[in-house]
């Protein structure tokens, strides 16, 4: 029974134990805690190298195994187990898809997630990568229905080659995941139970102080029972650079193209361009961040030009000496919406983390929206962490405000007030590889929104990595 207890101890913590080394006794960051990166295929296990490190955690006698005894480079297998459960009132979903938001509705459902990936690093010129998922949904009895970013039983993230070119440039090939920035505008989406991918090609230069990523890429949609393939109707590229020369901030300048030429209206069979950059730093305890540009083009099936574009403005500051070192932001947030006449100027977002961005009942998407809001992050103990933001939402009466998932009913004239949200989230670092979630929002609709009631969203997350 006692073996039995322990075996369940390490699968839910990841720690097999903590060695008598520096970092085990604080001496230095745990660097097994920060192995692991938001894209897997970045993850950085050198510290296993490092004759001083002797920790052990569930998985670190998978990573650098020699190939042929060193010959062929080194091997990696690895992965992550995720579970999460959500209560959601007024959120949509109940019975059928089309089932709208802020009506009576509640639903509670689990939602489960397996990532498995392998990495081989042949020698210092090529690489080959390789990472599968499999994603499920419980149907609360049959009342929820699934969002299409709950499932996918079974495919590929990533399966690329990198061959290094020139000291300074990669080549990268194959199915692969795309982050930039801040992920307002480009994202795996990790929220979602699926994550979301690419097909294409990829240039990456770091020289100094610069690094550009070149990409031109085609979106892959999930097919939950198929293996999924990229929709060659819509493509995605653009040049993503990061300066970081100069003392005090960091500059980001980019260009991003999709073009989606499926059949339709507003949400398909267009071509747009964005321009914008981010710029983002701090002096002291004063943190700031801004970011925004033009979109342009054309909106074919609406057979008009396009013309919109945001911003982000964000001041902030930390402090040390308030018990759990907190950290203030206030920003302001637009997105452009559509005006009667002329072109089209409702801001299209793209591929982004939505879900992080504009409250997590997600009601809201980066279109047709102005946002004044306050994020509040502490850390109340060493493994604790606490997240509190608030948003005030109003939008242009011409136009309605797209949500991640289907639009509430909404009146497109006489108000502005879409209505406020309050995002609570707890987070507990059970040891470096794990951890879990607790999180509440609420969402006060506004005069603008046709419902009968408020949304509120209850849930718990578990996850493991390995």
């Amino acid at each position: 029974m006692n073996r039995f207890l322990l075996v369940a101890s390490l699968l839910l913590t990841g720690q097999i134990h903590f060695g008598s080394s520096a970092f085990a006794q604080g001496a230095g960051p745990n660097p097994a805690a920060t192995a692991f990166k938001i894209l897997f295929y970045d993850n950085n296990f050198s510290y296993l190298e490092d004759p001083c490190y002797d920790g052990h955690y569930l998985g670190d006698c998978m990573k650098l195994m020699p190939v042929a005894g060193g010959d062929w480079g080194t091997l990696d297998f690895g992965g992550q187990v995720r579970n999460r459960y959500h209560h959601e009132v007024g959120m949509g979903r109940e019975g059928s898809a089309a089932t709208p938001r802020f009506q009576d509705t509640r639903t509670d459902f689990v939602l489960t997630r397996l990532r498995l990936y392998t990495n081989w690093q042949v020698n210092e010129k090529f690489r080959i990568y390789g990472e599968g998922i499999f994603a499920d949904a419980s149907d609360d009895g049959g009342l929820y229905f699934p969002r299409p970013i709950d499932l996918n039983w079974g495919d590929f993230l990533n399966l690329f080659v990198d061959v290094k070119l020139t000291d300074t440039m990669t080549a990268r090939v194959g199915r692969q995941e795309l982050l930039y920035g801040n992920q307002r505008l480009i994202s795996p989406l990790d929220w979602a139970n699926t994550r979301r991918t690419f097909d294409g090609a990829r240039l990456l230069y770091t020289n100094g102080d610069w690094e550009v990523d070149t990409f031109y890429t085609f979106f892959v949609p999930v097919i939950p029972n198929e293996l999924d393939e990229p929709d060659y109707n819509q493509r995605f590229y653009g040049m993503y650079g990061s300066y970081n020369g100069f003392e005090n901030f960091t500059v980001q300048p980019y260009y991003i193209g999709y073009d989606n030429h499926n059949p339709g209206a507003i949400t398909s069979d267009f071509s747009l361009h964005t321009l914008g950059i981010r710029v983002f730093g701090g002096t002291g305890d004063w943190l700031w961040e801004l970011e925004g540009g033009p979109q342009f083009g054309r909106q074919s099936g609406l057979g008009l030009d396009d013309s919109a574009g945001f911003a982000t403005i964000g001041l902030g500051r930390k402090s040390s000496t308030f018990p759990g070192s907190p950290t203030l932001w206030f920003y302001y947030d637009y997105a452009s919406g559509n005006a009667d006449g002329g072109s089209f100027n409702r801001f299209n977002q793209l591929f982004p983390l939505a879900h992080k961005y504009f409250g997590f009942i997600d009601a809201v998407q980066r279109a047709n929206i102005e946002s004044p809001n306050i994020l509040l992050t502490a850390k109340p103990g060493a493994k604790w962490t606490l997240l509190m933001w608030y948003w005030h939402f109003m939008a242009n009466t011409d136009d309605i405000v797209p949500s991640v998932g289907n639009t509430p009913p909404q009146h497109t004239t006489g108000s502005k007030d879409l209505g406020d949200e309050l995002d609570v989230l707890i987070k507990y670092n059970i040891a470096p590889r794990t951890n879990v979630v607790f999180g509440w929002s609420h969402f006060w609709r506004g005069d603008k929104i046709i419902g009968t009631t408020d949304a509120d969203f209850l849930y718990g997350q578990w996850e493991l990595n390995f």
